[in-house]
């Protein structure tokens, strides 16, 4: 199931303005904002957001304000598109678009869930959408995918949020790579478009060295058994900007002197999983290239020893357990 609306929200206050559109840039930033629920129970949400005690329309409320204050963050430089992973479905987002992200231009949105699940995909825009879809594959998470129009070409964005890696990991890793392997798919039909995939995949770009031979969803080009798990559906990735390949992907993680870390923490160690991969021909010297990306460590959404300033439920504090990233393409 699929949703896209456009919102157009009278802007009430005369202090807050849309910001002017640069068209030599086109910013898109992925973030996955951990469990933001509304405050209406439904049957679907996770067991603890289902005692009315704990969480309430003021707590809810809060929330949104949060999200809303951090994607309008002038460091961000008002993205072109957001990406967002775990918000729970329509109303979510169109309550996020009736404060202040609304002042900032964002008055489109395509949202994507699973039947029965608790979370969904949504994709926020700041200029109109001219096409959404989705892609699924059988029990698991569906993948969005939206279209826009721009002077310089289509922009193709699918987005995405993989199976977690709790529970066995070949199980799960066998979720991740059906969904890869779908948008796989629908990417091969878009050659025309400059393609990015965004979210978080739940997996490290470089995780098919660390797999003592299990085929993994993403697979970097340069590992000996690349060929074999690409043509089983593995997703090509490198970090090498030159000599792209119509099938590969770039991920700025895998280009060693960006030196990024990664963004998220668990266990005190720093994982690559939210990710924005670029197309081919965002390479080609024509229309959109690729000029950067960056993990958003701004000083609001982390602690003091730098890693994500979790959301806590138990204490209605925190922001997320994820840092969101940003690319930058831009005209040539």
């Amino acid at each position: 199931m699929w949703t896209i609306i456009a919102l157009i929200i009278a802007l009430l206050f005369g202090c807050e303005t849309t910001p002017t559109d640069d068209p030599k840039t086109f910013r898109v930033v992925s973030y996955n904002v951990q469990n933001l629920f509304d405050a209406t129970f439904d049957g679907d949400e996770y067991p603890e957001y289902q005692d009315p005690k704990r969480w309430t329309e003021r707590s809810y409320r809060m929330r949104l304000e949060t999200v809303s204050r951090t994607l309008s963050d002038p460091k961000l430089g008002y993205p072109d598109i957001v990406v967002l992973q775990e918000v729970e479905g329509d109303r979510v987002v169109e309550d996020l678009l009736k404060g202040r992200l609304a002042y900032r231009g964002y008055r489109w949105y395509a949202t994507a869930t699973a039947e029965g699940s608790a979370i969904s995909v949504a994709v926020i825009s700041r200029h109109p959408l001219t096409g959404a879809a989705t892609h699924s594959y059988d029990g698991g998470r569906p993948a969005l995918e939206v279209s826009v129009e721009t002077e310089r070409g289509a922009i193709t964005i699918f987005a995405l949020h993989a199976k977690s890696q709790i529970g066995d990991y070949e199980e799960t890793e066998a979720k991740r790579l059906a969904l890869l392997r779908t948008i796989g798919a629908a990417a091969g039909e878009r050659t025309l478009s400059n393609i990015l995939i965004c979210g978080d995949f739940n997996e490290n770009p470089d995780a098919v060295w660390h797999t003592q031979g299990v085929q993994t969803a993403l697979v970097h080009v340069a590992h000996p058994e690349a060929e074999r798990f690409i043509e089983s559906g593995s997703l090509p990735v490198t970090g090498s900007k030159a000599g792209m390949h119509p099938q590969w992907f770039y991920s700025a993680y895998l280009d060693e002197p960006n030196g990024l870390t990664g963004s998220y923490s668990y266990k005190d160690s720093w994982h690559q999983y939210d990710q924005i991969l670029a197309g081919y021909r965002l390479f080609d010297g024509l229309g959109w290239e690729y000029d950067d990306f960056v993990v958003c460590d701004l000083p609001s959404l982390v602690d003091s020893d730098g890693r994500p300033r979790a959301w806590n439920l138990q204490i209605l504090d925190g922001v997320s357990d994820h840092l969101p990233v940003m690319m930058t393409l831009r005209r040539r």
